[in-house]
């Protein structure tokens, strides 16, 4: 892996991080009701797990249409 990927890596990481927050920070400074609040908020971050595990899936060299386990 080279220096440039893991910089490419940390930027992502880092704009996806400030996404996930701007979504909290807009949820705390809006009357938003508790039930909704409390579902976007879970959908956020379910998000931005899954886009990260597909990052760090295409790092480790599994990406789309590989086959993991043989046969």
């Amino acid at each position: 892996m080279s220096v440039a990927a893991l910089i490419q890596l940390l930027l992502v990481l880092l704009v996806l991080g400030l996404l996930v927050w701007l979504v909290f920070w807009v949820l705390s400074q809006f009357a938003v009701p508790e039930p909704l609040a409390k579902i976007i908020r879970i959908v956020a971050v379910v998000i931005a797990v899954l886009i990260i595990i597909t990052i760090l899936m295409n790092f480790a060299g599994i990406g789309y249409g590989t086959r993991i386990l043989p046969g």
